[in-house]
């Protein structure tokens, strides 16, 4: 059933106890760290504060729900809100003693944070274009939201052997990143029929893993019964003893393929003979009590002109299969913005679109159901709150972790390193013109929270030590990771470590090396599989200096 009122309020009423618990003295920090982790609560960096992660499923946000949590923002997290490669949202700063009041205004709104992080099934992502993407077979969200529900509550959960992940991909682009995930559902119509395409087993970290085929067809009314199959799978089979290799991964590379998947068949068969029939009913009441506003204006023809709002219509909306309505992304640099600025897009959402828009995988905003009449007036709105940079997802939109600014683990200051980066090649921009979408995506340590290892071009945060002994922060590159159904691939790494001056130089020289020798419509993934590393190592070279 879907959670209950009273589950989430007895929820967050025990999680209160423990916290005070924890500040009198009562609990240890080790005995505090699944507790707080539970509902998404991490140490920063300077372990006095905490950031707090907050899940919105599908990356779903109503105006609303930004507006509350661009106030909670502002009174306790610096005004800044932090945009993830999970369409969750971070607040940093955030002092213990307020987190409960801040877990009760989030429940006001709809939101809740628990499962956020710890060994838990995390936010379960889904395609940014559902319901409104000229492809797709069927809008995959509904189901996105009815996997989230089931597993919030589920005895399973927050007992997993690590954590869990899952996505739900409806467009050709696979904006969702199934192949990274624990489950991939990748939407498909097999005689009219409405299903899913399942793939099992992805992951990054130290070790990625792109995830491997378990079903060609999966009828939607079963998704239920297949998730609660591999769950159980991972719950039983997962390994406990040792961290580094308890992500189900490792049980797919231990089994292998084959006996995977025949695992999967007969966990499959004893849940649908066990729950089936519940299951599906649980499905199909979450399925109709989903529900999204309309758009508040009528659709319109798009009018673009020349000059700078056309520049920023080409890279940054889309055509919806609603005639006369467009999806906008809105290019957050680096995957910050600030309360106001929040505010604001969800002010537009309001006036001009539906009153929900999504976070993506790529650190952005999508605002759907905007009228092509009214993209002039997004434009400007856009432009006021400083948010209509013209390059959504081409090269100058660099995905960043938070890095060593706020993470413990990190090596080094990604962040920093992707603004860099960022505006060496906007010093470029006529020259990269026309490559289209291309990703580069830093990690400050080698855990892949920036999804270095699918970017066109990935950067690993590493300690270089020099000729006089000291240490410094540098970077390994990747090139030609990619995501998709069709020819998904880990990066390849390049020879060499490189530090932070030049990574410029070989980012850039790496592009226009691409722009020159390219095909036509050639992806940059099967650029690098046709010109072989050795060229491209030959660039980065070039790029330093080097003979």
């Amino acid at each position: 059933m879907r959670p209950s009122e009273a589950q989430f309020r007895a929820a967050i009423r025990e999680h209160a106890g423990r916290v005070e618990r924890y500040r009198r003295g009562e609990l240890t920090d080790d005995e505090f760290r699944p507790v707080r982790l539970s509902y998404g609560l991490y140490y920063q960096l300077d372990h006095t504060s905490h950031m707090q992660r907050i899940k919105l499923p599908a990356g779903l946000l109503t105006a609303e729900q930004a507006d509350r949590i661009a106030d909670i923002a502002d009174r306790f997290g610096r005004g800044v809100v932090h945009l993830t490669t999970r369409q969750d949202v971070q607040l940093h700063w955030i002092p213990l003693e307020r987190v409960v009041e801040i877990y009760e205004e989030l429940h006001a709104v709809g939101i809740t944070t628990r499962g956020a992080c710890a060994d838990s099934v995390r936010n379960v992502t889904g395609c940014i274009h559902g319901g409104i993407g000229p492809d797709e077979p069927f809008d995959v969200t509904p189901y996105a939201v009815a996997v989230h529900e089931y597993f919030l509550f589920h005895p399973l959960n927050l007992t997993l052997p690590r954590k869990f992940k899952i996505s739900f991909s409806g467009c050709a682009a696979d904006c969702a990143q199934g192949v990274i995930n624990d489950i991939a559902y990748y939407a498909c119509r097999a005689e009219g029929r409405a299903g899913f395409r399942v793939l099992a087993g992805g992951g990054l970290g130290a070790q990625p893993f792109l995830a491997v085929p378990v079903r060609d067809f999966l009828p939607a009314e079963d998704v239920l019964i297949m998730s609660e199959a591999i769950v159980r799978l991972q719950h039983r089979h997962g390994e406990r003893k040792n961290r580094s290799r308890a992500r189900m991964k490792y049980v797919v590379k231990r089994w292998g393929e084959e006996r995977f998947r025949a695992a999967v068949d007969e966990e499959f068969a004893r849940v649908a003979a066990e729950r089936g029939e519940r299951l599906r009913a649980e499905l199909a009441e979450s399925l109709s009590a989903f529900r999204l506003p309309t758009p508040s204006r009528p659709p319109g023809d798009a009018l673009l002109g020349d000059g700078r709002m056309a520049s920023w219509a080409r890279a940054n909306t889309f055509a919806q299969k609603q005639s006369g309505y467009y999806g906008v992304m809105v290019q957050v640099p680096l995957g910050d913005l600030t309360a106001d600025q929040l505010r604001q897009v969800a002010s537009l959402c309001r006036a001009l679109g539906s009153g929900v828009m999504r976070v993506t995988n790529d650190q952005n905003l999508m605002v759907p159901w905007i009228s092509g009449a009214d993209l002039e007036e997004c434009f400007r709105r856009l432009s006021a709150a400083g948010l209509a940079s013209p390059d959504a997802l081409q090269i100058t939109d660099v995905v960043s972790c938070p890095g060593a600014d706020f993470c413990s683990l990190a090596i080094s200051r990604s962040m920093g390193m992707a603004a860099r980066l960022r505006a060496h090649l906007m010093s470029h921009n006529g020259s990269l013109a026309g490559l289209g979408e291309f990703r580069i995506r830093i990690s400050g340590c080698p855990n892949a929270c920036g999804q270095h290892h699918v970017g066109d071009i990935g950067l690993t945060g590493m300690i270089l030590k020099g000729g006089d002994g000291h240490e410094r922060p540098g970077y390994s590159v990747l090139v030609g990771g990619a995501v998709g159904a069709k020819a998904p691939a880990i990066g390849r790494r390049l020879p060499g470590k490189f530090s932070e001056p030049e990574v410029l130089e070989v980012v850039s020289g790496l592009a226009h090396f691409y722009r020159e020798r390219r095909q036509p419509g050639e992806r940059f993934s099967d650029f690098v599989r046709r010109v072989g590393l050795q060229a491209l190592a030959d660039v980065c070279r070039e790029a330093v200096g080097e003979s």
